[in-house]
């Protein structure tokens, strides 16, 4: 396994675009969440106990700043192997003796290390935006187990459609055109027309959508609870549906390159 996320760094290392992109992921990680909490101590007239006592404040950090970044470490993936397919490396890959199954494996081995990698960078800019030590706790660090399910579903739907289409520009503009627009009418959609019925609300329960469930603090389950929306279904039911996502999509990805012409 090492041996073969190996191959991938050896080929990033050098890669600018890769560099400049997780510079950008790591800077825009910390200062947003700065900024936030600048904000909010701001609005309070000193220290907020919304930021340093709240048992939900890994929620937060996920939900409401870091998730919203994850389309630099999509780009990434993308990019990465759209340009595979362009200059042909995965092709010379397999004839250099690597398998279709090992070359599938190195990606969602990347996969998983930028997932690890973004989840550590989330946890650091906790304590760096002045989170309390004290906030820490089983409870709270769910959340960024919650948020690295989240990620790596996100880039596992990211090398699908790259794995699909093999071009850059049209992979990005549908991967973005789905997550942020398609997902969102089709959930507003499912909810519709599944209320009152044997289950409700199955919207939720999309690739992008169970995922984005799993992180919505209590602050804001309260707020939907005041407004009349009620959400029926447990986070373990949503984790659980964004593990069979996953396994779905990279079972996909295996098939689908396994049957391509490189």
């Amino acid at each position: 396994m090492l041996h073969l996320l190996s191959i991938e760094i050896l080929k990033l290392q050098r890669n600018r675009s890769f560099i400049i992109l997780m510079a950008l992921l790591v800077i825009s990680i910390f200062g947003v969440n700065y900024i936030a909490s600048e904000i909010i101590d701001s609005s309070k007239g000193g220290p907020s106990s919304f930021i340093t006592e709240s048992p939900n404040v890994w929620a937060i950090i996920s939900y409401y700043i870091s998730s919203y970044l994850l389309v630099l470490p999509c780009f990434v993936i993308i990019m990465h192997t759209c340009a595979e397919y362009t200059y042909r490396t995965n092709r010379q890959n397999v004839i250099d003796g690597l398998s279709r199954t090992q070359y599938i494996t190195t990606k969602i081995l990347l996969i998983v290390a930028l997932a690890l990698f973004t989840t550590i960078i989330a946890f650091i800019s906790a304590f760096v935006t002045r989170m309390s030590p004290g906030a820490v706790s089983s409870e709270n660090l769910k959340f960024l187990f919650y948020f690295f399910m989240q990620t790596v579903a996100y880039l596992g739907v990211a090398f699908l459609f790259a794995l699909l289409l093999r071009k850059a520009v049209l992979s990005v503009g549908l991967f973005f055109v789905y997550s942020l627009i398609i997902e969102n009418i089709l959930e507003n959609y499912l909810n519709k027309i599944s209320a009152g019925g044997w289950i409700e609300k199955i919207g939720g329960f999309l690739p992008i959508s169970s995922s984005e469930h799993l992180l919505m603090p209590n602050q804001l389950k309260t707020l939907r609870q005041m407004l009349d929306i009620n959400d029926p279904h447990s986070e373990y039911a949503y984790l659980a549906a964004t593990v069979v996502y996953i396994v779905l999509c990279y079972l996909v990805c295996y098939y689908r390159y396994n049957k391509q012409d490189l």
